[in-house]
This record gives C-alpha cells, structure tokens and sequence, in this order.
C-alpha cells in the first residue's frame, strides 16, 4: 500500500523562503534518487511560519527508509539553523489520490 510521508517544519522569523529553497531542493534531488517516491508537494504557510513536504512512496519499507538515507541527512543539516523546533514527522497510509490530467 502507498505511504505518504508529512514533514513539518516550523521556520525561524525571516527564514521562510530559506527553508523553501532548501526543501525544494531536497525534493527535487530525493525524487531524482529514490525511484520509490512518487509525488512530492512542498507547501507553506508563511505567516504561520510552516513549510510542509508531503511525500508519496509506494510501500512504507521504502517512507521508513528516508531516514537512514545521507541525503536526507544533510537536508536536516542544513535546516538545522532556520527552524525554531524539531521537525515532526508522520507516516499515514495512503487511503484515495484524485489528480486531474
């Protein structure tokens, strides 16, 4: 069954679009690397301070696996320095996907 990873981020004042430009990146280069992710949004809330990635993998042995994964760790390196609290991280089934053409 499809898994879908959400990874919040609650961003230091002034960092929002640091954070974007790093996630964006991360996600790009994730999905280039891990033929396992299938879909991956980036989105945020600026005035909340929030930047969240969702992603879609095809089984959760593969979701699980991003955390061992190096590129993974240097995301949370470089983050490190503009979030104001720990990332939360949560695995949820993936139960119906609609996507228009």
């Amino acid at each position: 069954m499809p898994h879908v990873v959400e990874f919040t981020l609650t961003v230091k004042p002034g960092h929002y679009q640091d954070v974007l430009d790093v996630y964006s990146n991360f996600a790009h280069d994730y999905m280039a690397a891990d033929p396992h992710l299938k879909s991956v949004h980036i989105v945020g809330d600026p005035a909340a301070g929030l930047v969240r990635g969702i992603g879609v993998f095809d089984s959760e042995e593969a979701a699980a696996e991003v955390n061992s994964d190096v590129i993974f760790a240097t995301f949370n390196e470089q983050i490190a320095p503009l979030v104001s609290a720990p990332a939360e991280r949560v695995m949820l089934d993936l139960v119906h996907a609609w996507q228009r053409a």
